[in-house]
């Protein structure tokens, strides 16, 4: 748990690579809309298998945070993740943002902070107001229109999220979730886009068959931010939990991994 500066305890869950080696680099995993750490548990014992350290957290009144959910808005989910990255001990952080959480993580890196270097979108909320994602979920399920107008959490049913996944396991999942303050969830249909700095390094991976954010949605995203881009299929929303998600992470590990080797180039190239 993490408290200082403020009354909200945050869960954070963490997992270190293989030797207890302090890493360089970690990653700090944000999760999206009625989800909590624990969704993050085969990306993080992946990215400690690959050597780094990971990290994910609970946005307030998700999971094992504290916090009152219903009176939450997006500036307090942005304060949530600043201040889970002051808790990372590594010195360069990649931030993930999931959904939702791709969203928080597109404000978290307009404001710049020092510990960051660069930052990944997976299936994230649009740079601009949602419509695209309320419509998909409220045109697909339209008894959660009821919910949405009456300041209910949207309950997500689990063909909104997988697409690989068996049925009991992905209905499970979807019971699990906690539900979504309503005021960010209206606070989608009328956010403005980030000013983020072009100079992060920026992934955008999302999936042909996400029935929760439209393709058209995710590439204008990437093209606002210049963000390169991994478009994958045969994968759900929940492309970290659903079935094939190893390779959705290979995407972003092999990403990391080109970056590192381009950086390492220009540092090696003798100057003109």
């Amino acid at each position: 748990m993490f408290n200082p500066g403020s009354n909200v305890q945050l869960e954070i869950l963490a997992s270190g690579p293989p030797g207890g080696i302090r890493p360089r680099s970690a990653f700090l995993f944000v999760h999206g809309l009625g989800h909590d750490a624990t969704c993050w548990r085969n990306w993080m014992h992946a990215a400690s298998e690959d050597g780094y350290a990971a990290y994910a957290v609970s946005l307030r009144g998700h999971g094992g945070s504290g916090g009152r959910l219903r009176s939450a808005r997006l500036k307090d989910y942005v304060e949530d993740v600043l201040r889970a990255v002051e808790t990372v001990d590594a010195d360069e952080l990649v931030l993930v943002g999931h959904s939702l959480g791709g969203l928080v993580v597109q404000r978290v890196l307009a404001l710049q902070p020092a510990k960051v270097t660069a930052g990944v979108l997976v299936g994230s909320i649009t740079s601009g107001p949602a419509f695209g994602t309320v419509l998909s979920v409220l045109r697909s399920h339209p008894w959660q229109a009821m919910r949405f107008l009456a300041g209910r959490s949207i309950r997500l049913p689990p063909d909104m999220l997988f697409e690989r996944m068996g049925t009991e396991e992905a209905g499970e999942i979807s019971r699990s979730l906690c539900g979504e303050s309503p005021w960010v969830q209206y606070q989608l249909l009328f956010h403005l886009p980030a000013r983020m700095k072009s100079e992060y390094p920026l992934l955008s991976v999302y999936s042909k068959h996400d029935r929760m954010v439209p393709v058209r949605s995710a590439r204008a995203t990437a093209r606002r931010y210049g963000a390169d881009v991994r478009e994958l299929a045969g994968i759900g929303h929940d492309m970290m939990l659903d079935g094939g998600w190893e390779e959705s992470w290979s995407v972003i590990s092999d990403w990391l991994k080109a970056l590192r080797v381009e950086a390492i180039s220009r540092t090696a190239r003798p100057a003109d």
